[in-house]
């Protein structure tokens, strides 16, 4: 059952989950790119991305920010996810760390065994719990091509402590030759470090990825840093999940 609108609150004891819940698909970020996990969709967003591919998480405009989500105890989290034969779970979004009281003790509800990782805007800093069970966060920080105020998108203070963390990527989402220039400068104000650095040329066709990637692939070998496609784009097109 939906939740009313009265209840798209945070609470400590549940997850508030979009309309895509819980899936099992190939990671098309981070170090595990393309390495089967778990994914769990939480709702809201912090942010307001013009080519985000998932607004249904965020835009109250969208009939289905109303009508999709769900609220899930714990309990029923850990029924769902260890329905799927793969003990990585991606914890992505929306923007997981609105969700964080949450997330520590779903850390605690899981076990040893499970590998974590959250998918990140780089403008909240992760909880100590998070940081201590070594997660591994996938920090996709937006560029002025997102249509985001900087003041909203820009946090350098969660980037550099970021950055500290030894299983932590920056994947900078790429549109136009434009964007290079404000990478390289949050680069170099954040001090991160190149070995963490993903570029990801932006597209929902296999041919606008193609031709984004290619506009970047120079810099990437002069730089040191990683390219990686659109996973989902280059294997199943503009669908939701798979």
């Amino acid at each position: 059952m939906s939740v009313e609108k009265a209840d798209m609150t945070v609470k400590e004891d549940s997850l508030l989950l979009s309309g895509d819940r819980c899936f099992f698909t190939l990671q098309g970020e981070g170090q595990s790119f393309g390495k089967p996990a778990t994914f769990l969709r939480l709702h809201l967003c912090n942010l307001r991305c013009s080519w985000c591919d998932t607004p249904y998480t965020w835009n109250r405009e969208d009939v289905r920010f109303w009508q999709e989500p769900e609220r899930w105890n714990l309990d029923k989290v850990t029924t769902e996810v260890s329905r799927f034969p793969c003990k990585r779970l991606v914890i992505t979004g929306g923007e997981p760390l609105l969700h964080g009281k949450a997330l520590d003790n779903l850390l605690d509800h899981l076990g040893p065994e499970w590998v974590f990782e959250v998918e990140t805007n780089g403008t909240m800093l992760p909880t100590e719990k998070m940081i201590e069970r070594g997660i591994q966060f996938n920090c996709s920080p937006k560029l002025e091509n997102s249509g985001n105020l900087k003041v909203a998108r820009y946090r350098p203070e969660v980037l550099k402590r970021l950055n500290m963390l030894p299983n932590t990527s920056f994947k900078f989402v790429v549109t136009q030759p434009e964007d290079l220039k404000e990478i390289e400068q949050i680069i170099s104000e954040c001090d991160l470090d190149d070995d963490k650095i993903i570029l990801m040329p932006e597209g929902v066709t296999q041919e606008a990825v193609a031709e984004h990637g290619r506009m970047v692939a120079e810099l990437c070998k002069e730089k040191g840093w990683r390219l990686i496609p659109r996973l989902h784009i280059m294997l199943w097109g503009n669908t939701r999940t798979k």
